[in-house]
């Protein structure tokens, strides 16, 4: 193991980014319109890509897609540093998505096929969406996998910036009033050591009334919600600010203004 001393330790790691909010807020195309780039967007969400790109209207954008195949695919690419060298940003949309959609009915299917050898199912329709509670370990289990693997591409300098649906009252803690989208309880136990940042994203409703975009973020909870922030706190603290990820990186690192005058 060596030891650095302060004076050579150098920033060249990125950061691990949530935000969530309810579906419609402006998460996607803001994130497209704000993340450094080039973007690598994956998307685990059936829609459409091109529409979000024509709303976000940022000209000359080098971003590329991926979309999602099945889970043994995405954690043998997300575990290959070498599929990210040329991006600086990587979005993921949604986790909500991967995690209780695409990465369950995998359980749900693999559980089912297990059990079909055996005759006389009583309710095969429920069989194959009951989640067990070995399937909830599981899917845990699975997701830590991936959120580990997609950590130590920050160490590489990319930033990792992943979207999530909104949750009223999580299970996974009572006391919260709103939550990231996640099943299950272990993995959002444990969610945010992951991250430095959570924000819950809202709408912004301008003077007029009407709802203007982008939409506004929060980090800093009142204790109604989950939120996270790592690094140089802004006077005006970090709730209700315009949701802007370039802008947000800058001010947590620098206060505002790049070494340089940048």
């Amino acid at each position: 193991m060596k030891i650095y001393k302060s004076t050579e330790l150098k920033e060249t790691s990125g950061d691990m980014m949530l935000f969530y909010g309810e579906s419609g807020v402006g998460k996607s195309v803001t994130s497209i319109q704000t993340a450094p780039a080039p973007i690598l967007y994956i998307m685990a969400e059936g829609r459409d890509v091109s529409k979000m790109l024509k709303a976000a209207q940022r000209k000359n954008l080098e971003i590329e897609f991926a979309f999602y195949e099945g889970w043994d695919d995405m954690i043998k690419t997300i575990n290959d540093p070498k599929n990210f060298t040329k991006y600086k940003s990587i979005i993921i949309d949604s986790l909500s998505h991967l995690m209780s959609i695409c990465l369950a009915n995998e359980i749900n299917e693999e559980n089912y096929s297990a059990t079909d050898k055996k005759k006389d199912i009583d309710k095969p329709l429920t069989m194959q969406v009951k989640m067990s509670l070995e399937g909830f370990g599981a899917m845990s289990g699975q997701m830590l996998r991936f959120t580990n693997a997609a950590t130590r591409l920050t160490s590489q300098g990319h930033e990792i910036i992943c979207l999530a649906r909104l949750e009223q009252a999580p299970k996974f803690n009572r006391a919260l009033q709103a939550a990231p989208a996640l099943s299950g309880r272990d993995y959002p136990k444990h969610m945010q050591g992951f991250f430095d940042f959570i924000g819950l994203v809202e709408s912004h409703v301008g003077e007029s009334g009407r709802v203007e975009y982008p939409p506004l973020v929060s980090f800093e909870s009142d204790g109604s919600f989950m939120a996270k922030w790592t690094g140089i706190m802004p006077e005006g603290g970090v709730r209700h600010k315009v949701m802007n990820i370039e802008k947000i990186l800058e001010v947590a690192h620098y206060g505002g203004v790049r070494e340089g005058g940048v």
